[in-house]
């Protein structure tokens, strides 16, 4: 189940920010150290032997680490009615361990990186079998009243370096079948940085973001094979600035502006690329506005410029709407909804080209108790392309979840979704398809 998680809006770090300040930036609390010692349950955690251990001495140094164990029954592994590929189902089992730890030097200084493998093995489709090596770093702290934050992460795909080659009518599956795109052989790096520093009722956060997606796979002229799935890199560069007034106790008006650039390379023997720079400027709100409702909204225009590699028929200078909303509604002690709304253009993966990528998601928590927890929820996500490419494609999936906590280490998850797929253009069946996924998951930490 892809569930919705309200993040921490930045009016509430900044709450924090002073928080730790005020108290001398002594924010950890440390844990109870094993009998072995902080060294032998690292040695037993690195072994195997321990499933999970997060250790602390009278110190700012944590340890963390923990075993995922996940069976899936997926009822379409290639997302395809039509085709020879049609409704391939199997069992799949994911192993996911992690180990991480976090070291607050200082307030104004903390480090934590993290490791996560996950071997993944299709037993129906072997060819889809991947281990996605994912790491992160993220630092971060308080400089007076500043709060800063780097996140770095980098996830190394070692799976297949072939695509699949769709013959149905349409090509590929609903915006290029995500799905088994992530099986692919690919390296794949994300970095964000912000500070926030409030000024009075004001604040000045400066920003800068980072995404390279590498694929690893072989890609082919579509004049020579034009019915196999090549993968094209594309990355996203972006620098701005955010500039707030508190307007709630807790929250915010909020203007932007970003600096971007968009990079696509051709596909063998072709010329044609969408590769641009844009200019965004936002309004917005962020904060919490009572006890119940929280959320943050960016909205504006979004304008862009493209190279001069693009079809003749395609406009290189555009204005689409750019939209990033969440929201988060307290109902009572034991009922939260969450909703999402994004909407944004970016270069497509599957052939060179540019859509814009949509998503409206809405789910619903419920607290039973202190172990049980059950959730519902629904996505639509869609990809509009724009001309001179011919496709629209919108992904409806309904999900509910329940998890049980046993012990303090150990906690279980059972999770069903349901994806069926609408293409809006005529004769394209081959992008259609429904899938069920079936998941159940077993979690140790310590």
């Amino acid at each position: 189940m892809n569930s919705v998680r309200f993040p921490a809006t930045d009016a509430n770090r900044i709450v924090a920010a002073r928080s730790s300040v005020a108290a001398g930036g002594k924010g950890v609390v440390p844990s109870r150290p094993l009998a072995a010692g902080r060294w032998g349950a690292l040695l037993l955690a690195a072994l195997g032997l321990v499933p999970g251990v997060a250790v602390a001495a009278n110190t700012n140094l944590t340890y963390k680490a923990e075993l995922t164990v996940r069976e899936t029954f997926d009822s379409n592994v290639y997302l395809q009615d039509v085709s020879p590929l049609a409704h391939r189902e199997s069992f799949v089992t994911s192993v996911m361990p992690k180990i991480g730890l976090e070291y607050r030097i200082c307030p104004a200084f903390k480090v934590s990186p993290f490791y996560s493998p996950e071997v993944v093995r299709f037993h129906a489709e072997p060819s889809e079998d991947y281990v996605a090596h994912r790491g992160g770093l993220i630092l971060g702290g308080n400089v007076q009243e500043v709060t800063w934050e780097q996140q770095s992460s980098v996830t190394w795909i070692d799976g297949s370096k072939l695509g699949l080659s769709f013959t149905g009518p349409g090509g590929a599956p609903a915006i290029g079948g995500i799905p088994i795109r992530d099986r692919r052989a690919a390296v794949v790096y994300r970095n964000s940085f912000r500070a926030f520093h409030p000024i009075g009722d004001w604040f000045f956060r400066p920003m800068a973001l980072s995404y390279v997606h590498d694929f690893r796979t072989e890609q082919r002229d579509p004049a020579i094979d034009p019915v196999y799935q090549n993968y094209v890199d594309r990355n996203d560069i972006t620098g701005g600035l955010d500039v707030g007034f508190k307007s709630f106790k807790d929250a915010y008006l909020v203007a932007g502006y970003r600096y971007g650039q968009q990079e696509e390379p051709p596909l063998p023997g072709r010329t044609t690329h969408y590769s641009n720079v844009y200019h965004r400027f936002l309004v917005g709100f962020e904060g919490t506005i009572t006890g119940w409702l929280k959320g943050a909204i960016a909205i504006g225009p979004d304008y862009r410029d493209f190279a001069r590699h693009t079809p003749a028929n395609f406009d290189d200078h555009h204005t689409k709407l750019f939209i990033d909303a969440s929201a988060a509604v307290t109902l009572t002690k034991q009922d939260t909804i969450a909703v999402i709304v994004k909407q944004y253009e970016q270069p497509a993966f599957g052939t060179p080209s540019v859509y814009e990528d949509i998503t409206y998601e809405a789910s619903w928590k419920h607290q039973c108790d202190d172990r049980f927890t059950a959730a519902a929820g629904f996505r639509a996500y869609g990809g509009d392309w724009l001309s001179p490419v011919s496709r629209e494609d919108w992904i409806y999936t309904p999900s509910v979840m329940m998890s049980y906590v046993f012990t303090k280490q150990l906690s279980g998850e059972l999770s069903y979704s349901y994806d069926w797929v609408e293409s809006k253009v005529p004769n394209t069946e081959g992008r259609e398809f429904t899938r069920n996924l079936v998941m159940l998951g077993m979690k140790y930490a310590f």
